[in-house]
């Protein structure tokens, strides 16, 4: 049965919620997230959501966060995403992540 999100329509109603994986490597998606994302894209869901992604360095939840935050990240998605485009008609979201933690706490240091 379809169905729509927004003007999005959906092959179903099944959708694969956000997993953080924390397999990114200095924040681009390698092998694991071809692997894991690339099979959930053929498990026949309507829509497949990505984990939470940090659009800057910053804005990271971990230091293995995946990330989109200059031309390397945004390229190394883009394998990903070519990948599951070739083999299945999946739609794909995308968990922006940002945090709003309490200045001082180790993820207020960008160095770790």
């Amino acid at each position: 049965m379809q169905a729509n999100v927004g003007s999005v329509a959906l092959d179903n109603r099944i959708v694969i919620a956000p997993m953080c994986q924390y397999s990114a490597e200095a924040g681009k998606a390698a092998a694991w997230h071809r692997i894991h994302l690339g099979n959930l894209a053929l498990s026949g869901a309507g829509l497949l959501i990505i984990e939470a992604t940090a659009v800057e360095l910053e804005g990271r939840i971990s230091p293995q966060d995946l990330g989109l935050w200059d031309d390397e990240t945004q390229q190394a998605l883009r394998v990903v995403l070519d990948d599951i485009r070739h083999y299945s008609p999946i739609k794909v979201g995308i968990r922006i992540s940002a945090t709003d933690w309490i200045e001082g706490g180790w993820w207020s240091n960008p160095s770790y």
